[in-house]
């Protein structure tokens, strides 16, 4: 008997008491609410996230605490619950689950979650219900769109994402039009993050128009050894926190040397450590790869093109999910190095 819908709809019950008793006792609710965390968390590293997330709400005066309680008070109750659910239980709980049952049987690896540029200019765009509807029969439930100028039909995109509501969609915006398109949506996707592009002008205005709307939100900048120091500065994290950005995507340019990406990644893994700022930064592609270490064994990022065609893993030809599904894309491109479960 299948009971993972059982299990979902007592996480839900569980978390709208624990949003209700922040709203009310925030610190005291936070941890229970960790803790409940602790409970549901069957995994390893579920549990080791769960302990450090103790660990270090011992300390009364945590920002983490106003970060939570910031998010409690200004995002859709409902919002918060579907996107909590959706990455915390549907893609690190039962998809892993899933995933690590489909590896085993077939020698491969599967990732998480898939990166899609969806900004590249095609003539013949990718699938993207097909795609996550087979995303989803392998445990992938948590979906990465690089939107922009070049991204025609977004609404297209939100429909998908509205039929799609167990899944979770990051909406990560690479220039100004498209902030401006993220504010100016009025669509209420519960399963949806905007992630408007740092470093462009208006970005106050489109973060108070996304807040007005009780959205979650979050940005995203783009780095190279240019402009990274800037970035990872106290001058410009004070900002973002500002701003009400609860949390600060890294993505390094298409230009970005090796040097830099370490030192941007040193940054991020210290501003966390620190806990200064009531802000959460992430290094994209190292953490999303890290997820999948964590899940898989071993490092397995898909990245695709706009036209379905792989772009990472960057060795494996000319493989697209135009010519064939995901799972036997997946076979071809990713298969496992290590045979040890």
């Amino acid at each position: 008997m299948d009971n993972q819908p059982v299990i979902k709809a007592a996480i839900q019950s569980a978390v709208s008491k624990g949003i209700r008793d922040i709203r009310r006792d925030p610190n005291r609710s936070i941890r229970k609410l960790v803790d409940l965390g602790m409970q549901f968390g069957k995994g390893h590293n579920q549990k080791s996230f769960f302990t450090d997330a103790q660990s270090v709400l011992k300390d009364q005066r945590s920002v983490y605490y106003t970060l939570v309680t910031s998010l409690i008070r200004n995002v859709d109750e409902e919002t918060l619950k579907t996107l909590g659910l959706n990455v915390g239980y549907m893609s690190w709980t039962m998809g892993a689950k899933m995933i690590r049952a489909f590896e085993k049987e077939h020698s491969v690896n599967v990732p998480w979650t898939i990166l899609l540029r969806m900004n590249r200019p095609t003539e013949k765009p990718l699938d993207l219900a097909q795609l996550v509807q087979q995303g989803q029969m392998l445990g992938i439930y948590t979906y990465f769109l690089f939107v922009g100028k070049n991204t025609a039909d977004l609404g297209r995109i939100l429909h998908i994402a509205e039929q799609y509501s167990s899944s979770a969609f990051f909406l990560l915006a690479e220039d100004e039009s498209m902030n401006m398109r993220m504010a100016a949506s009025d669509a209420m996707l519960r399963n949806t993050l905007f992630v408007p592009r740092g470093g462009e002008t208006g970005l106050s205005d489109i973060s108070g128009i996304l807040a007005q709307k009780k959205r979650m939100f979050s940005l995203n900048c783009e780095y190279n050894a240019s402009n990274a120091d800037y970035l990872v500065s106290e001058p410009f994290l004070q900002t973002v926190v500002a701003q009400g950005y609860p949390f600060l995507f890294f993505i390094p340019a298409p230009d970005c040397d090796e040097n830099t990406r370490a030192y941007v990644l040193s940054q991020v893994l210290s501003v966390r450590a620190i806990a200064r700022y009531p802000l959460f930064p992430i290094d994209l592609y190292t953490d999303v790869q890290q997820v999948d270490h964590i899940i898989s064994d071993e490092r397995c990022m898909l990245e695709l093109d706009a036209d379905g065609s792989v772009l990472y893993p960057a060795a494996v030809g000319t493989l697209s999910v135009a010519d064939q599904s995901l799972e036997a894309l997946i076979r071809q491109a990713m298969p496992r190095i290590r045979h040890h479960r």
